[in-house]
């Protein structure tokens, strides 16, 4: 099957990619080209600008299926959940739907919600009405928390922990809720909703075998990375009202490329953020894994692939008017 993902260079994309290539699909990876990510290394990406539309229906050409993985997760410039998680959303299933794709399988977020207080659920749910409002066949995937290589969350939790201090704050009571998924679980659920025609017009709530409160979640990532409080390094928590915290998190938001926190994921901590206990078994047929087996990467020092020192940036390909090209298996 031919398949246009568009995202596939970031976090997610890096285990869906492998994922899709074995499967024997042929491919091609759609990115503006702000960093190549962790593609094989005979795949380049092909350009394509979700916020703006601007080459999406050439890179789209020839595709049945389109996967859209890309959002962010707080604004940062023109990048903002309005133009990439809405937007970015609309210019691609307005362009899928104008190149003849047949199927969109669109990754959104547990909690995606119509309420404008949480810009950043509210935008999600925007994407999604553009999906379900594009004429093709659809499929939706609201995931909870992921983990894995390359992941946000708890690699930036690991840090906090890292930091040396007599205690480590934590936003709230410690009492909120999250349902860790694994990225290579999330990507078996995503080749699935591909390749399985029987989900067309499905929406999935999808989490780990676990409802973990943000405490134990903390003191899993403790235990992982060896800090311990009353192990090596005796520290306790500390847990304080996020809306103490939010100005500081703002003030890591403007100065800081990798805030420890934002202000968005505070105000986000009273929603729960899980589906069904037997959510990915129910509904896609195998067990996925659970979270502190399966942290060993935050314990090994973080590596940047060579291309992102030595070239700044991704090579993008950008199909030709008079002859697209079709997407092809391993790249170009």
């Amino acid at each position: 099957m031919r398949v246009a993902v568009v995202g596939g260079t970031g976090f997610v994309g890096s285990h869906l990619i492998p994922r899709l290539l074995t499967a024997g699909h042929e491919l091609r990876v759609v990115a503006r080209g702000a960093a190549p990510g962790r593609l094989p290394k005979d795949l380049l990406p092909t350009f394509g600008n979700a916020v703006t539309g601007e080459g999406l229906d050439a890179a789209f050409e020839g595709a049945e299926v389109v996967v859209n993985l890309a959002a962010i997760i707080r604004n940062r410039g023109v990048q903002t959940f309005e133009s990439v998680n809405a937007g970015g959303s609309a210019h691609i299933a307005a362009s899928a739907r104008r190149s003849g794709v047949r199927r969109l399988v669109q990754l959104s977020a547990l909690g995606a919600d119509p309420d404008p207080r949480f810009p950043y659920l509210f935008s999600k749910w925007q994407g999604e009405q553009s999906v379900r409002g594009s004429g093709l066949e659809w499929v939706i995937l609201r995931s909870s928390t992921v983990f894995g290589p390359g992941d946000g969350f708890f690699s930036q939790l690991a840090r906090a922990i890292s930091l040396p201090a007599p205690f480590l704050v934590v936003p709230g009571d410690g009492s909120a809720t999250f349902q860790p998924i694994s990225a290579d679980d999330l990507s078996r659920c995503l080749v699935a909703a591909v390749e399985d025609q029987s989900r067309a017009s499905q929406v999935y709530e999808l989490g780990g075998p676990e409802q973990l409160t943000l405490d134990q979640i903390t003191e899993i990532v403790a235990r992982v990375t060896g800090r311990e409080w009353f192990g090596i390094a005796r520290r306790r928590i500390l847990h304080l009202d996020p809306r103490i915290l939010r100005p500081g998190a703002m003030i890591m938001e403007k100065v800081m490329p990798n805030p420890l926190v934002t202000a968005q994921q505070l105000d986000m901590l009273v929603k729960p953020n899980i589906a069904t206990a037997d959510s990915v078994r129910a509904n896609f047929g195998f067990d996925p894994m659970p979270l502190e087996p399966n942290l060993g990467y935050l314990r090994r020092p973080r590596r940047w692939p060579l291309s992102i020192l030595d070239q700044g940036g991704a090579r993008l390909e950008r199909p030709q008017p008079d002859r697209p090209d079709q997407p092809r298996s391993g790249g170009r």
